[in-house]
């Protein structure tokens, strides 16, 4: 007896997913291990690193081994593993399991595998027995390190039996999983070959459609017997009717996804100027509205553009040109080429319009780096070679005019050095080259760092350095950033503000996260020149910048900083009264494409 469709597509269905399943099983299983093991290690290193976090200071500065031990015994309840610190020597300090005599009467570690490892790299783990020798253990260990220097190592164990619970307990689940599929996919199979069963009675309906005249009908092929061949008999002769209309289709359909995809904005009109398409691209570049069907003198009311075409229309010929568009503003570098027209009638024209604002734009910026690079770096050069050349023709010979001479050339030099540093540093940060590094960070803090560490030079300028935290919340950011951008607003401050004056650091909320604003009651700056204050080598008072030390970067570093990890910052000033930059931080990361 031969089964059926529905029997036959059941059987083969359940059959081939049971192989599949098998197979998966098969090698499933030996990797459980390894990756049970790999998870557990993984685990036991990261509490072993807590646990180095603990004890770091304390152990660094010789508190004694039993206050050392009952600290260890505290943060081990937290881990759920045994603990041990490890002195520099392999002396055993403290254990969760052991004190007392039990403790000090442990054997030295230093030879522990584990124990070596981490001395030699920093983290290090290993399997085998605990060190009363009991039972099997997996063990974690990683150097303790304060203020750069090795004072222990903390090691994490687990006994094995956990582990291969845990191994055992995945294993029945995948082996679950893999019989829950296995029968899932048995049910669905029957399903769905009972309604694949009636392919006799779509045939009929196609062919019905077909013969009331809608070459559309088609019927799907699944059978190789008669039934299957009456379906492909139907579907070749509406197929023969209709692969025109279709190649057509297909055709329009290729041309059109290609026009889509395309950045250039492309128009085609035929020999009377009437467009016949315009991309997505050039809508949107030039702000049209349903171009197709009016004169292009209507679509692009630009002089140029126009005599551009008319030259193609009139010689046929490829014409290449540069417009800047009246409507934005913006460059386009303008081609046209001769575009076939129906039978008997003049050719059209095609005109592409390839956007060349930003290349322009990078240009400038170039061309303005360059020059103000150059113009920077001459003047300290120049300063020196002066002073160079006063000290050849005598001034060595007067001790006291050559030492001024000497720090004069020091502080040129100084000069150039910071502006090469803070060049190299705007290069590394408009390239991308360094991500940012995600932490939770309290800005509090760091805004306490930056004003202890600028605390002294205020006070020898005479200048008050007031600190104030509103309860600032802690946010997703990069510290190292955040530090440096601070450090360049409140050195700004510190320069600019004048003897008696006073500069206010506040953190606090803000609706997006957190704010950070540095203050000062300073000279201010004009209106006119806030737009352009974050530019490279922009300042508002050159010669002033230049006599305090100033390279002209440091509020575009500022900007950069803050935008590469998904900050803003802005600026409020008012001549005479003082300049406001504020901070605002996101409470968590944002995710950027690409």
């Amino acid at each position: 007896m031969t089964m059926g469709l529905r029997g036959r597509m059941a059987v083969t269905a359940v059959a081939a997913t049971a192989a599949a399943l098998g197979v998966v099983l098969a090698f499933v299983g030996p990797d459980l291990h390894r990756r049970a093991v790999d998870h557990a290690r993984a685990a036991l290193i990261a509490e072993a690193r807590l646990i180095a976090r603990v004890v770091g200071p304390p152990l660094a500065e010789g508190r004694p081994a039993a206050e050392i031990d009952a600290l260890v015994d505290d943060a081990a309840r937290d881990v759920e593993a045994r603990v041990t610190v490890i002195a520099p020597d392999g002396t055993v300090v403290a254990d969760s399991a052991l004190s007392g005599a039990a403790l000090r009467a442990v054997e030295n570690q230093r030879a522990r595998p584990e124990v070596q490892a981490a001395l030699a790299s920093g983290v290090g783990s290993a399997i085998g027995r605990s060190p009363t020798g009991a039972e099997g253990f997996l063990y974690a260990a990683v150097t303790i390190r304060h203020q750069g220097r090795l004072v222990g190592v903390a090691r994490a164990a687990r006994s094995l039996r956990g582990v291969e619970g845990q191994i055992d307990e995945l294993q029945r689940a995948v082996s679950l999983a893999l019989a829950l599929a296995l029968v899932i996919t048995a049910l669905l199979s029957t399903v769905l070959a009972s309604s694949l069963t009636g392919p006799l009675s779509e045939v009929m309906a196609a062919a019905r459609r077909f013969a009331a005249g809608d070459l559309a009908a088609r019927s799907r092929v699944r059978r190789s017997d008669e039934v299957g061949e009456l379906a492909r008999i139907l579907n070749r002769s509406a197929d023969q009717l209709q692969a025109r209309i279709t190649e057509i289709a297909r055709d329009r359909a290729r041309i059109d996804a290609i026009l889509s995809a395309m950045e250039d904005g492309v128009m085609a009109v035929d020999h009377g100027g009437i467009v016949l398409l315009a991309n997505q691209a050039l809508r949107e570049g030039l702000e049209l509205d349903d171009p197709v069907g009016r004169h292009y003198l209507e679509v692009v009311r630009q002089r140029a553009v126009g005599e551009l075409l008319e030259e193609v229309l009139r010689t046929g010929a490829r014409r290449e040109g540069e417009v800047e568009m009246l409507r934005g503003g913006r460059a386009y570098a303008v081609i046209g080429v001769p575009f076939p027209g129906p039978e008997k009638q003049p050719p059209g024209a095609v005109l592409t319009f390839h956007d060349m604002t930003e290349i322009h734009r990078v240009e400038r910026v170039r061309r303005d780096f360059v020059a103000n690079a150059s113009h920077e770096l001459r003047t300290p050069l120049t300063s020196i070679r002066g002073f160079v050349e006063a000290l050849e023709d005598g001034a060595m010979e007067e001790p006291a005019t050559g030492r001024r001479f000497l720090e004069k050339i020091r502080v040129h030099a100084d000069r150039m050095a910071a502006l090469v540093s803070d060049l190299l540093e705007l290069s590394r940060l408009e390239s991308g080259e360094r991500a940012p590094s995600w932490q939770e960070v309290a800005p509090a803090e760091v805004a306490e760092e930056v004003a202890a560490s600028f605390a002294g030079p205020a006070a020898r300028k005479g200048v008050a350095l007031h600190r104030a935290d509103r309860g600032a919340p802690t946010v997703v950011s990069d510290p190292d950033r955040l530090r440096r951008i601070l450090e360049n607003l409140v050195e700004n401050a510190v320069k600019y503000t004048p003897a008696g004056g006073r500069i206010d650091i506040t953190t606090g909320p803000a609706a997006e996260g957190a704010e950070l604003v540095v203050a000062d009651d300073g000279p201010g700056i004009p209106a006119e020149h806030l737009p352009r204050i974050f530019e490279r080598f922009y300042r508002v008072d050159k010669a002033r910048s230049r006599e305090i030390g100033g390279t002209g970067l440091g509020l575009s570093i500022v900007k950069h900083l803050a935008e590469g990890m998904g900050a803003t910052v802005r600026v409020d000033s008012q001549l005479g009264r003082g300049t406001r930059f504020t901070v605002i931080l996101p409470a968590a990361r944002e995710r950027r494409a690409g």
